[in-house]
This record gives C-alpha cells, sequence and structure tokens, in this order.
C-alpha cells in the first residue's frame, strides 16, 4: 500500500474534509498521488480520492493541474463506477479548464441526463458541468436540454420532477427556450 492508499484508507474512518484538505492544498506530492488513485480500479481508492477531489476542487479550483483535469475527464468517460461518475462529475463542475470541445464528454453528460437507472445526484452534476461548461458555448443545446426535462418531469422520482420544474424555472426565458 502506497502513502496516498494509505491516506485514503485513515481517511475513511473519519471523513474529515476540513483538515484533509487543509493537508492537500500543503502537500502537492500528496495532493497528486491521491488524485492519481481516482485511475484505480481497486475499491474504496477511487471513490474516496474522488470524493475528496468534490470537496478539495470546490475551495481550490486553481490547484487543479491540467494533468488532473485530463485524468478527471478520461476516468468519467471510461468508467462504470456510478460513485465515481457522479464525483467526478461534480468536481469537474469547478475546473478551470476548458472542455467545452470535448464532444465525447458532453454526449456522456447528456447520456447519463437519459438513463432512466441514473441516479438522481448524477443527473444533477451532469446538468451542473453541461449548464457551466457547454451551455454558455452552445446555447442551442437549450433545446435539447428542454425536450430532456420535459421527459423528466414525469418521472417517478419527486427529486427528479422538482429537477425538471428547477430548470424550466431558471431557463424559460432562455434565447433558445421555445424555439
Amino acid at each position: 500500500m502506497n502513502q496516498a492508499q494509505e491516506f485514503l484508507t485513515e481517511f475513511k474512518t473519519h471523513r474529515d474534509f476540513k483538515s484533509g484538505t487543509a493537508l492537500l492544498a500543503k502537500d502537492k506530492d500528496l495532493r497528486t498521488a491521491i488524485f492519481k488513485e481516482i485511475e484505480n480500479e481497486k475499491y474504496p481508492f477511487p471513490e474516496y480520492a474522488s470524493w475528496i477531489a468534490v470537496h478539495f476542487f470546490e475551495k481550490h479550483p486553481e490547484l487543479m493541474t491540467q494533468k488532473q483535469f485530463n485524468s478527471m475527464v478520461s476516468t468519467l468517460i471510461h468508467t462504470s463506477n456510478h460513485s465515481v461518475q457522479r464525483n467526478l462529475s461534480n468536481a469537474l463542475v469547478y475546473a478551470p479548464f476548458n472542455c467545452s470541445e470535448n464532444g465525447e464528454l458532453l454526449d456522456l453528460l447528456i447520456d447519463f441526463l437519459h438513463q432512466s437507472e441514473a441516479l438522481p445526484a448524477l443527473k444533477y452534476h451532469a446538468l451542473r458541468m453541461i449548464e457551466k461548461h457547454f451551455l454558455p458555448v452552445y446555447p442551442e443545446l437549450m433545446r435539447e436540454l428542454r425536450t430532456l426535462f420535459e421527459v423528466l418531469s414525469n418521472h417517478p422520482k419527486s427529486s427528479m420532477q422538482a429537477m425538471a420544474r428547477n430548470f424550466t424555472k431558471k431557463y424559460r426565458k432562455h434565447p433558445y427556450y421555445e424555439q
């Protein structure tokens, strides 16, 4: 077990994001090693490393490196681990890098919104990524999102119905919403 895996194993017992985030902000080598564990396929390392990434990059987006960004995008595209998908789509909302040219990533995020088996939190974070990274560059995406949320408004889960209502409320005056 390496230093990052030892950190994650210990973190799993206390889940102290405040001290963990502070430590990672100071220790670049440990931070790099922890976020490299997102690529690992052995539980609990990618789950906990990606969960920490959410909290860390929300507070310190400027410390995300291009290499970490590329790794997280690649992992998100290729993983079938639902926890990692949810965590990475959340962490990447804070990314200081442009991903609007990544059509594969956009297709995946839209697919998450379409998938009936995708959990509400994954759908929510996929939408947030689209809103931040893609919608400003491609406002015409609103048409597809509107159609998608019309379908979600009939979802059996009340959280999905609320998400659809909130989407409509937020974007009904968007220039592409009614077109």
